[in-house]
Formats: structure tokens, C-alpha cells, sequence
């Protein structure tokens, strides 16, 4: 406040005892003999007098006056944490609630309203009352609306209940609208010892002991509702006193945090979906640094290219982390390390990978790709990493690369058999294939020709496509991401150059090798054998054989030790006239042949039950000696009109059954010398020679005649 004022201006201020005209003022001045002094204004002389010979009721007056106009042009702002020492927050207590932090933030804006009065030359608490008193009479909303809201916003809610808004200096109310002097001053002093500004936190009431009991109940993997959870937990309850309510329960279980809520219910592999994670950069790495893979079984049918019917071929994808290009793809009738072993050699005519990050499956984690002395990627000099088990989000580009590339792809084919195919559509499509290929009619299934031109097609397309993970550059004034392609090409415009295999060397590296024994210059590999004289000398010694899947006529064979060559061993070389079958041949005509196998028993099963013929006694064995049988033999006569009469009153099985074997015999050496009656059996007398009956009495009648002794032979036995 200014401490020398002019008649003008004492006069303006319309002070109490004094005039209220400037020339009042100076007369007023003049009788009483004040203190002044000259200033020159204006190119003359002014007089101003010191505000010490004003009376002390004029000075309460003018500070009053001077605070409010103080008041009047202050402009506050909204208070943020950022940039304010005020609102500087210790670590133990960051954790604040949004309420709170707007307290302070409150209280922040009225103690800095304060400062800047105080830098005016006001008193500290005559600043604090004129606030005070300027808000509860009302005027403070028209003078400084933003500080009377920050006044209002700085009382803790806890302690004064709801708060109200007064406009009128009667309404009693108004003064619990705002704080205190005292409390105030209370902030003042926080401020300077604690550093901050934040009400007291209230603190959390423990959970209730009963929690666990009910947890037990419905942090199970059987996901049971809160209120199916609380029935048990109600039926069984054993503490003291009465059972919590629901009401109760519910409000413990509103405390806990969604992790800890879901415990038990969610197991360790699917919680992992609602924990926090951490995002990989793939921004430093170069091309062909890293390669992931991983199997899709193809969510669509095609013609199986070697009967024709449906099925789901299996695709495995290589792409690159670095550009997210798709570098090597292998579309197989199964999953298995052949085809792993095909899409690798198929990446590696873009660039040999430093690493390939792969799961754990059967066709990555063989001797074939990782064995230390044999396997594909000793030669290369790649390494293959493996992901955590169950924990396939670690492999997320891939697994995204199959929704985009080939889970989308199938949506536009016909037979599309995915997930969230409608299940009668699904069903009707499977129907309607299989009835098509049973009766050699039309299938709606994609050759397998054209199926393998889509694929092509489709990986053309994503290397093409924008990629939302790649940099954004400017495409004739828009903005877009970058293609795989395109950030390919760019790292090579920079110098980078891929390790690129010609021919011989993917020839040479994707031989899939064996440990095989060398006996007599020959090595034997999947039932075949295969061999050359200069495998002479290596005679007992153990090498190591290359082949190739698709070529089952030779084999390469390395010294274990130094991986020289030592010769190319032919199939059957020191054979001839033996066809050779290859790996993948005799893999198919074994799993043929069992199918075939099972499936003629189920058909032989069939055409039993259909035809429901009893089982047939097995014949019993003959005890007799030889002589006793040719005695029989002699005395046996036959009787043609009998048996003309049998046969025609029974059935020409039944007659044949119903004689014993030498009445068979006998019958059938009749119509040998009887052609008028043979005529009657000329089918049987076909079939009754190839029988063994037939065969042991036609032994014993060439040995005829026979001694007597011969009764006293073992007897034989007829079965």
C-alpha cells in the first residue's frame, strides 16, 4: 500500500472525519499542520502527504479499501501438480485419490491468493480475514469468483458435511461453506513441515477374517456365482455369531483387486491375460536377426492332392521380426519336422536367420534341426530359442500372422470350417463335400493346384499390405505405414545385405543327416540299403548319411569328425531289379495299408451280423484202425433209389451232411463207375476231391490190400 498520498487521492478515498474535495483536503492539512513533501507532476509541484497523519479510524479505512482493490485485480488459475511446489507430493503419498489431489490443489490457490497480498504490503492475517470476510458476506462471488470457488473447493467435505453455496450474507449456512482462519493458518504450517498440501487419508478397514472361508467356496475352477458361492458358504458357516449377509460379502469382495478376485477361478495361463505385460521393441533389430515360426492347421477344406477328398492341410509360416515380412511358408498334409524342415529352406532364400523363436511342438525340437554334430542348424549357424510353455502371447506377431494372413484368407473360400462358422452352414458344407466325393460328384473344395497358387497369392498381398506395427511415411501427401517390402528394400538401400544359399548349398545344408553303422561298404537307412566300394575301408566305423526326402536313390556320406565327404552311395548299388520307395512313400503305404486293415475288419464284422449264421461245430475226430475202416469200406452198399428219394425230399447239403465220411467216399467211387447216377452229383462231384476227407480215404485205397496186422496199428484220427 502506498504511503505517500495527494489531496486527490485522500479525497477520492471519501475517508471518515475528512473532506471529501481536494481543496478541503489541503485547507484540512494546512490547519493541522501536516507532514508532506514536494514531487514535481506534470511541470509543476504536487504535495503529498504521509498516511501517518491521517486518524486511526481513516487508516483501517484506507487498508480496507486498498485490500479489497488488492482483491479485486488478483487473477488465480487453476493449480496443477506439474510445476507447483505447493503441490508437491512425498512418496508416501502418492496414493491419493482424485478428490484429495483437488483439496490441495484448492488449498494451493487461496494460500497463493494470500502470498500475493502479502507481497502488496498486507499483513498476513488481515489478509486471511479480508478473504474471509469478502466470502461470507457474499461479495467475494463478484470480485473474484475463481478464488471464492478455490475457498470453497479447500474444505475437507469429511468434517462439514455437504457443502452449500450462500449468495446472501443471512444465510447462516454460508459459514460452513468455508474454512476457517485458524485452519487457514493450519495450512500454512503443513505447508512449511510436511511439504504438501493433502488431506488426511482415511485409512482402509482390514478385510473381515470370514473372507477366506467364503473364498473357498468361490475362488474355484467352477466359476460359481457370488449368491451360489454364498449358499454354500451360509450352509457351512462354523464361526461365531451370526453368518455375514450377502450384502456384506459383497462389499469385502468390492475391496479385492480383479486379479486377486479371479485366484482360483482363473489359472495360472489365463491370468497371465489380465496382468500388466511387457511390450518388445523390435526397432533396433536388422532383418533376418530374427525369425519366428510356428504351424496353422488351415481353417478351410481343399482336395487332398492324392485321392481327392476333403481335408485340412497343415501351413507353416516364417516371417521376419524385423520387417514383418512373411519369408518362407510350407503347406503340408500334417504337422511334422519335414514340413518345418521345408519352410526353413524356404526362408533361407531370402537370408539365413541368426535366430528363430519357435514353441516347444514336436516338429521344432528334434535331433533333425537342433542335433549339436547332424542337425540343419549347426550347419546354418542359426540358433533356435523356445518360448515358455502356454505362453503363446510371447509369440504374438505370428499368432497374428495366422488371423490375418490365413484365418481372414479362408473366410473368403468356400468349405470355410472355422470356430465362429455358424454350426448348421458348417455342418451342411460338411455334408455336402462327403456325399460329393462318394459319388464322384462335384466338389465344392479348391484343387490343390489352386490352393497352392491362393497361398502364393496371399503371402504377395501381405508383403505388400501396410503394416500397423512399421514407421508411417508420406505417400503423395498422406500418411500411411510401411510394407514389409518397403522396409525391407530401405535397409538394403542402406548397405545391409542378406546371407543368401544358392542351390547347392541349400542342397548341401537341408539334407536331413543319420548316424549309420558302415558293414561290408554298405549303410542302411529306412530299409533301404545303400552302398559303394569306397566305404570299403570304413568297415565297423560310424558316419554320418545326408539324404534327401523327395530322392531315395542316394545318400551322402561325412566322417563324424572332420564332416569331409567320403562318398556318394547309390540304392542297391551291388543289387539290381529292386524299385526303392522313399521316406515319405513308405510313410503312406504303412499308414495306408493299417487303415485298409482295420477297415476289412469292420466290413467282415458287418457281413457277419447281416448274414446271422450260427457257428459250425467243428467235426470230430475218427477213432478206428485201418483194418476196421476198409472193413467198413468192403461192406458199405450203395443204394441209388434211396438216395434218389432223399434227394428229393431234402436238400442236396443235408444228403452229403447226413452220410459218414466213408459213406461220402464210397458214394463218390460209385458214381465214378456209375455215370447215369453221377449225373445227380455233378457238383459235388466237383468239390468233394479238393476236401482233406477226400484226400485220406483216396491215400489209404492206393495202399491197399492192407495185412492184418495193420488193426493193430496206432489208430489214426481223421480231423
Amino acid at each position: 500500500m502506498k504511503q505517500w498520498l495527494t489531496a486527490k487521492e485522500i479525497s477520492e478515498q471519501r475517508l471518515p472525519g475528512l473532506p471529501e474535495s481536494k481543496s478541503g483536503v489541503l485547507r484540512h492539512a494546512k490547519l493541522h499542520h501536516w507532514e508532506c513533501q514536494a514531487t514535481s507532476s506534470n511541470g509543476g509541484v504536487s504535495y503529498e502527504f504521509h498516511i501517518s497523519n491521517l486518524s486511526k479510524q481513516a487508516r483501517e479505512v484506507l487498508q480496507e479499501q486498498h485490500r479489497l482493490a488488492v482483491l479485486k485485480k488478483m487473477t488465480l488459475r487453476a493449480t496443477s501438480l506439474q510445476g507447483n511446489n505447493l503441490l508437491t507430493l512425498p512418496a508416501s503419498k502418492a496414493k491419493t485419490t482424485q478428490r484429495q489431489r483437488d483439496t490441495a490443489s484448492s488449498r494451493a490457490m487461496v494460500l497463493r491468493a494470500i502470498q500475493a497480498m502479502v507481497e502488496e504490503g498486507i499483513s498476513q492475517e488481515s489478509a486471511i480475514a479480508t478473504i474471509l470476510t469478502q466470502a461470507q458476506l457474499g461479495s467475494l462471488a463478484q470480485t473474484n469468483p475463481v478464488l471464492e470457488k478455490a475457498l470453497m473447493a479447500s474444505v475437507d467435505p469429511r468434517g462439514h458435511g455437504q457443502r452449500q453455496i450462500a449468495h446472501s450474507c443471512d444465510d447462516v449456512a454460508a459459514r460452513h461453506c468455508y474454512p476457517s482462519k485458524r485452519s487457514i493458518m493450519r495450512w500454512f504450517s503443513e505447508l512449511k513441515q510436511q511439504g504438501d498440501l493433502i488431506p488426511k487419508q482415511r485409512e482402509k478397514a482390514p478385510l473381515p477374517k470370514w473372507l477366506a472361508a467364503f473364498r473357498q467356496y468361490y475362488n474355484v475352477p467352477e466359476k460359481p456365482s457370488l449368491n451360489g458361492a454364498y449358499e454354500l458358504f451360509r450352509e457351512n458357516w462354523f464361526g461365531d455369531g451370526p453368518c455375514p449377509s450377502i450384502y456384506a460379502v459383497r462389499r469385502a469382495m468390492d475391496k479385492l483387486g480383479k486379479v486377486e478376485r479371479e485366484k482360483g477361478r482363473m489359472g495360472s495361463h489365463d491370468l497371465v491375460n489380465i496382468r500388466p505385460f511387457t511390450r518388445r521393441r523390435f526397432d533396433h533389430l536388422l532383418p533376418c536377426d530374427i525369425y519366428s515360426a510356428d504351424g496353422h492347421t488351415f481353417d478351410g477344406e481343399v482336395s487332398h492332392p492324392l485321392h481327392g477328398r476333403p481335408f485340412r492341410p497343415e501351413i507353416t509360416t516364417f516371417i521376419d521380426i524385423a520387417t514383418r515380412r512373411v519369408v518362407g511358408v510350407s503347406v503340408t498334409l500334417a504337422e511334422s519336422g519335414m514340413a518345418v524342415l521345408d519352410a526353413l529352406m524356404d526362408a533361407c532364400k531370402c537370408g539365413v536367420p541368426a535366430l528363430i523363436y519357435v514353441d516347444n511342438g514336436s516338429g521344432y525340437v528334434n535331433h533333425m534341426l537342433k542335433d549339436e554334430a547332424k542337425g540343419i542348424l549347426a550347419r546354418l549357424g542359426s540358433e533356435m530359442t523356445h518360448s515358455i510353455p502356454y505362453n503363446s502371447k510371447a509369440r504374438g506377431v505370428i499368432e497374428r500372422v495366422h488371423q490375418t494372413l490365413w484365418v481372414a484368407g479362408a473366410k473368403t473360400l468356400p468349405n470355410y470350417v472355422g470356430k465362429d462358422m455358424d454350426r448348421q452352414a458348417r455342418l451342411a458344407n460338411f455334408k455336402a463335400s462327403r456325399q460329393g466325393a462318394q459319388s464322384d460328384g462335384p466338389i465344392s473344395t479348391l484343387s490343390w493346384s489352386d490352393f497352392m497358387a491362393w497361398v502364393d497369392g496371399r503371402i504377395e498381398w501381405y508383403n505388400k499390405r501396410p503394416h500397423n506395427s512399421l514407421p508411417k511415411i508420406d505417400d503423395q501427401g498422406t500418411k500411411r505405414h510401411q510394407t514389409p517390402l518397403e522396409v525391407w528394400m530401405d535397409k538394403v538401400a542402406t548397405g545391409w545385405e542378406p546371407l543368401v544359399l544358392n542351390n547347392d548349398e541349400i542342397a548341401h545344408v537341408f539334407r536331413p543327416r543319420e548316424e549309420r553303422t558302415v558293414v561290408r561298404g554298405e549303410v542302411r537307412l529306412f530299409n533301404n540299403r545303400y552302398f559303394s566300394p569306397e566305404l570299403e575301408e570304413f568297415h565297423g566305423l560310424n558316419v554320418h548319411v545326408a539324404y534327401d526326402i523327395h530322392d531315395p536313390n542316394r545318400v551322402w556320406v561325412f566322417d563324424m569328425i572332420t564332416g569331409e565327404l567320403i562318398a556318394h552311395a547309390d540304392w542297391n548299388a551291388n543289387e539290381s531289379k529292386y524299385y526303392p520307395d522313399s521316406v515319405l512313400n513308405q510313410a503312406r503305404e504303412k499308414r495306408a495299408q493299417g487303415r485298409l486293415n482295420r477297415a476289412m475288419k469292420r466290413v467282415d464284422e458287418i457281413e457277419a451280423e447281416r448274414r446271422g449264421n450260427g457257428v459250425f461245430d467243428r467235426p470230430g475226430a475218427i477213432e478206428q484202425n485201418r483194418s476196421d475202416l476198409f472193413a467198413q469200406l468192403d461192406q458199405a452198399v450203395f443204394q441209388p433209389q434211396a438216395i434218389a428219394q432223399k434227394t428229393a425230399l431234402q436238400p442236396p447239403v443235408n444228403q452229403y451232411e447226413s452220410l459218414s465220411p466213408a459213406g461220402r467216399f464210397a458214394l463218390y467211387q460209385e458214381c465214378q463207375h456209375n455215370q447215369d447216377g453221377a449225373s445227380q452229383h455233378q457238383v459235388w462231384m466237383k468239390t468233394y476231391p479238393l476236401t482233406k476227407e477226400f484226400k485220406y480215404f483216396r491215400s489209404f485205397d492206393e495202399q491197399k490190400p492192407l495185412s492184418q496186422e495193420d488193426g493193430t496199428h496206432e489208430k489214426e484220427k481223421y480231423s
